[in-house]
């Protein structure tokens, strides 16, 4: 591909659409009309991530590992807004560029995670087979084996690919993570948790063994390393880059900032030629410009934020309800592979027994929800802009149901694969979450920093305190990561 200046691509200085007015201050309102691609974000990991592996955290460890879950998401939130803010400004995803700028090979980080993104693909996919086939047999008082039920819900869940309307599943994905937010907050409550201790597990601490309970009547959890055990779990909180790259993609959809320009794709082509090894992208600094851009910007802070405090609000209380309801001082049950949600039922019967059905109902949402919304949406979005860089067809829009179409199978029948093996639930998530979820994402952070301050003018970049925050929360994921990955195979293979 040749590059060239931005004069010679006829780029001249670009410039933001004006600004939807609504963006030009905060509000409850206005944070409801521009989520979206946040909320289907969220919903993609709640079954697996909140519902289970948060009550699972408090069952284990009570509230001493709550400071690590709102750190985690914290740490998220940062990396991904980094993405998501880069692709509003310049109107390309942050992979394209990264063909450009990041020394080695051409292309080789973007092919790097994508391949990973695309590996855990039917690990994720498997896991809501798992849970949707668990909840049938329990929803309906049947005794069919779960993997055939988890087949039933695995093949609607692959028609939803047909579906071509963003909105149907943006729509939806909201509904679902707001009535399980609702429903949590109200359960913690009647629960009555010790909040002293809730605060107390705000301050960083790790524990140094598993409670005496743990160890006698559930070794195989004891069995594991602590540190894989709690960074498992902050694999699974909010996601990872296998569902990261495909929402900064499917911002394309929404229009913000200059994927909002006229002749859009013609921009995108010019954009890929354009050598930005001695050239930035030619965004306008002039004050006019500079304030549509900041405006632009807001929408995708307010996505991320409502978003991530979805994330971290269902974390929380899925962790004190855990540690309330089936810790040390409650129930004494760890939900495993066995019994992945039923255990949970019992944060709503506090309320009432009748809620035990809206419980049953909210599960279904939330797995079912997040199954049709990764096969439809994120992972197709993932593979495309992965993938695009170095193959042109997949950029050609009138590929995009092909495209979709081909990730949503080859998911399928990797996670059918996975169903029949017989592998654990817990060992699914867990690597898929630790290499995903926290490994994976500590490059992503490093190579955004890198690529704002080679194309980005000092007016258009983040401002120190966020460009030390995603520094400091690249290092962290990037440290847990390999930690966490060395123990899972050690205790994988021993």
């Amino acid at each position: 591909m040749t590059t060239g200046q931005p004069e010679k691509l006829g780029l001249g200085e670009l410039r933001f659409p004006e600004a939807d007015p609504r963006l030009k201050k905060w509000s409850f309102g206005n944070l409801i009309a521009f989520t979206g691609p946040g909320m289907i974000l969220a919903s993609v990991t709640i079954g697996n991530g909140e519902i289970f592996s948060s009550s699972r955290g408090g069952a284990v460890f009570g509230m001493a590992i709550l400071w690590t879950f709102v750190f985690c998401a914290i740490m998220k939130a940062a990396i991904v807004y980094s993405g998501g803010r880069y692709i509003v400004l310049t109107g390309e995803h942050p992979f394209q560029r990264w063909a450009e700028i990041i020394p080695g090979p051409r292309n080789w980080l973007a092919l790097l995670l994508g391949v990973l993104a695309v590996v855990c693909f039917p690990s994720w996919a498997v896991a809501y087979f798992k849970g949707l086939g668990q909840w049938s047999n329990w929803a309906f008082h049947t005794d069919i084996d779960p993997m055939i039920w988890g087949m039933v819900w695995g093949i609607i869940g692959f028609a939803t690919v047909f579906l071509r309307s963003f909105k149907i599943v943006e729509n939806f994905q909201t509904v679902v993570v707001g009535l399980m937010v609702l429903f949590s907050f109200v359960a913690v409550f009647v629960s009555n948790p010790p909040w002293l201790d809730a605060l107390k597990g705000l301050i960083p601490n790790v524990p140094g063994e598993y409670p005496a309970w743990v160890r006698d009547d559930f070794p195989d959890v004891a069995s594991r390393p602590i540190p894989l055990e709690i960074i498992a779990y902050l694999g699974a909180l909010g996601g990872g880059t296998y569902d990261y790259i495909g929402y900064v993609g499917s911002l394309r959809e929404k229009r913000w900032g200059l994927l909002g320009s006229p002749n859009h794709a013609e921009l995108e082509e010019k954009l890929r030629r354009l050598d930005t090894d001695s050239a930035r992208i030619p965004l306008a600094a002039d004050a006019e410009n500079l304030g549509n851009g900041r405006a632009w910007l807001r929408a995708v802070q307010l996505d991320v934020l409502a978003s991530f405090v979805s994330v971290a609000i269902l974390a929380v209380t899925f962790l004190v309800l855990g540690d309330v309801v089936l810790g040390t001082e409650a129930a004494r049950t760890v939900p495993g592979d066995d019994d992945i949600l039923t255990d949970q039922a019992a944060f709503f019967s506090m309320i009432s027994p009748v809620l035990v059905y809206l419980y049953q109902l909210a599960i279904w949402a939330a797995f079912f929800g997040s199954l049709q919304a990764l096969f439809s949406t994120i992972y197709p979005y993932t593979f495309r802009e992965s993938f695009a860089p170095s193959f042109k067809a997949l950029r050609d829009p009138a590929n995009w149901q092909k495209v979709r179409t081909g990730v949503a199978a080859y998911t399928f029948v990797g996670a059918t694969v996975l169903l029949f093996s017989g592998i654990s639930y817990t060992a699914v998530i867990s690597f898929a979450g630790i290499l995903g979820g926290v490994l994976s994402l500590g490059l992503w952070g490093f190579a955004q920093l890198w690529t704002e301050y080679k194309v980005l003018a000092p007016e258009f970049r983040m401002r120190r305190p966020l460009q030390v925050l995603v520094a400091i929360s690249s290092l962290a994921l990037f440290g847990f990561g390999l930690v966490a990955l060395v123990q899972f195979f050690q205790d994988f293979l021993g």
